[in-house]
């Protein structure tokens, strides 16, 4: 029997291939501080001022450096005029936002961390802002039943010290930013809605702050400062729908930005054109906009524009009169009759003819139709709301688009931004679809593996919120009672083999390259060349799959097929996964590897020539 080699670099190769036990216990400070990836050391690297622009940077997110004082000030003020119930949900809410965007950015930098230290570098993060120190009491958890449990010791708070300050003691725990922050951390991480509950407090006279955390579903009632206002925007339709698209999800300053403008121009008579991708809800933006207007009794009338053929285009907008071509027995009224005194959503209008165009203006315009076949001019009273995933102004200036209508739909535009440009949703948006697909399907289902949250918060999206709903509907179907949804689940479709590859490479992801840095820094150098690097060399070509990893994983394990690639991919697919585990780091990463830092410098200025 032929001997097998056991090097380190097949260890860690295969340790990676391998799932993770996704049952966590930590029950002592060194064990949740010490070692893994990210370490502490990981996270003060990425902590740096860039000379050139003014800017301080953590974790590839720009931050702001303001004097405690000045915190408390800002907080009393908001106190005294909003009250305290209101101060207290808007800082929640903030906090929410800060862990929410922590967690995804660190699952970002450092996909394949351990989950011990995926965890701790939320308080690590929160630490290095100067906003408490932290100990653990216990923490543990377990995907594969939904258990989530945290209990931790918070030390100066800088919260409650503000609020002793201002205030003096409280009768009620005062931390309310930091409570915010650690429950949008940890839901991100785990995919599913924690709640942090502060059972002691520095601002209420004790020596120190203690919160504990749980599944939202193991406390008897929820947080409503941060899930009832987090879930932003709530419209019912006016139908009623077992379909999940009911509820506005999300709580991203790009979503609330949309939603802010659709509350300002929903209660008047304004036309609005409504932008944005395929997938990202513009339909549902609409039926919100109507439900919120002065029409919200009257019919919304939707129509998808795309799927009218040439000729039936007038008779379907404008009606049809009894004998105006054969077959029309009787008359029929158009969208616009049917939506008089309501709402006509004209979705994909940019695919009409520009002789439909036309026909559309003047009713616009005028107010007024005339059916197919007839002569009789009808008044109407239509509000109208057009949506387009191209861009309506280049389309008029190619002369594909009649000018004139552009001007009449574009009186108010909204565009909805792509679920990759609000990735702090993803958690809400993903829990709730697998809550809505477990009561459809009547399955029991405990959430979702880390493995997966850190492999959808950076995949991009390109089909947005369509895709992810049909992609945990899948889930729901395939997988078992009792399991935690994973990426084995979303087995068809070819989606798993591009998210595989997307958590085993990220070459074409840019969060490295999004964090400038200053000048004369050794580590910017680094982040720099791991950038270009993983950028020109990691993104798999048209012909590249993930099955190279496969291949080399089934035989390491023994099998006897051929390896069928060559010692210079898989050196290449090494470099790449020590490239990304480190955030471009190449000293980590030349680490990682067994080698110098001059030794992985050498390889990927290499690499780097021949492409």
């Amino acid at each position: 029997m032929k001997a097998k080699r056991d090097t380190g670099l097949e260890r860690e190769f295969l340790a990676y291939l391998r799932q993770r036990n996704s049952r966590l216990k930590v029950r002592n400070q060194r064990q949740f501080a010490e070692g893994g990836t990210p370490s502490e050391e990981d996270l003060a690297e990425t902590f740096r001022f860039s000379g050139d622009s003014n800017n301080i940077w953590l974790a590839g997110q720009r931050v702001m450096l303001m004097q405690a004082e000045v915190f408390g000030a800002i907080r009393g003020e908001l106190i005294d005029r909003l009250g305290i119930d209101a101060t207290r949900r808007l800082l929640k809410r903030m906090g929410w936002q800060a862990g929410a965007r922590d967690a995804a950015k660190v699952c970002e930098l450092w996909p394949n961390g351990d989950d011990a230290s995926l965890f701790s570098a939320g308080p690590r993060l929160h630490k290095l802002k100067g906003l408490i120190d932290i100990e653990v009491v216990e923490f543990e958890f377990d995907n594969a039943s939904g258990h989530f449990y945290g209990e931790f010791l918070w030390y100066d708070s800088m919260e409650a010290m503000q609020h002793l300050a201002s205030y003096g003691i409280s009768s009620e725990p005062v931390c309310w930013m930091q409570l915010g922050y650690a429950s949008g951390y940890a839901s991100t991480l785990l995919g599913r809605d924690v709640i942090f509950h502060e059972q002691e407090c520095k601002g209420c006279g004790h020596d120190r702050c203690r919160i504990i955390g749980k599944s939202a579903v193991d406390w008897e009632d929820k947080d409503a400062d941060l899930f009832a206002e987090t879930e932003v925007a709530l419209y019912t339709f006016d139908r009623p729908t077992t379909a999940p698209h009911h509820l506005m999800v999300g709580g991203s300053p790009a979503f609330l930005a949309a939603t802010r403008l659709l509350s300002r121009v929903a209660p008047t008579e304004a036309t609005v054109l409504l932008t944005g991708e395929s997938g990202v809800g513009k339909e549902l933006f609409a039926r919100a906009l109507h439900r919120q207007s002065p029409r919200r009794e009257a019919p919304l009338i939707a129509l998808n524009c795309a799927t009218l053929p040439e000729n039936l285009v007038e008779a379907e907008l404008f009606g049809v009169e009894k004998g105006a071509f054969t077959g029309a027995d009787r008359h029929r009224q158009g969208r616009f009759e049917r939506a008089d005194g309501g709402t006509l959503f004209l979705d994909e209008i940019a695919t009409l003819s520009l002789s439909a165009q036309g026909k559309i203006l003047r009713v616009i315009q005028e107010g007024e139709l005339e059916r197919l076949g007839g002569s009789k001019t009808i008044r109407v009273d239509v509000r109208v709301v057009a949506a387009t995933n191209l861009d309506l102004r280049a389309e008029a200036e190619a002369g594909r688009f009649r000018e004139d209508l552009f001007y009449r739909l574009n009186v108010f535009p909204i565009h909805l931004p792509p679920l990759r440009d609000r990735r702090e949703d993803l958690p809400l948006l993903m829990s709730h679809f697998l809550q809505h697909y477990c009561e459809q399907y009547r399955r029991k289902l405990t959430g979702f593996t880390t493995r997966l949250v850190n492999t959808l918060l950076n995949y991009d999206f390109p089909g947005n919120i369509r895709e992810l709903q049909n992609l945990i509907e899948r889930g729901v179907i395939i997988a078992e009672d009792g399991d935690a949804l994973d990426i084995n689940h979303l087995a068809l479709g070819g989606e798993t083999e591009r998210l595989a590859w997307r958590n085993a490479t990220r070459g074409n992801r840019p969060a490295v390259e999004r964090m400038p840095t200053g000048p004369g820094d050794t580590r910017a150098d680094d982040r720099h060349t791991a950038a270009s690097t993983l950028s020109q060399a990691a993104a798999p070509p048209a012909d590249r799959t993930y099955a190279p990893l496969e291949r080399l994983g089934a035989f390491l394990k023994g099998s006897d097929d051929a390896l069928d690639t060559s010692l210079a991919e898989v050196e290449a697919l090494l470099i790449d996964e020590a490239m990304e585990r480190s955030g471009g780091n190449i000293t980590a990463a030349a680490r990682m590897l067994g080698m110098s830092r001059a030794q992985l410098s050498y390889r990927l200025k290499d690499r780097r020539k021949d492409n």
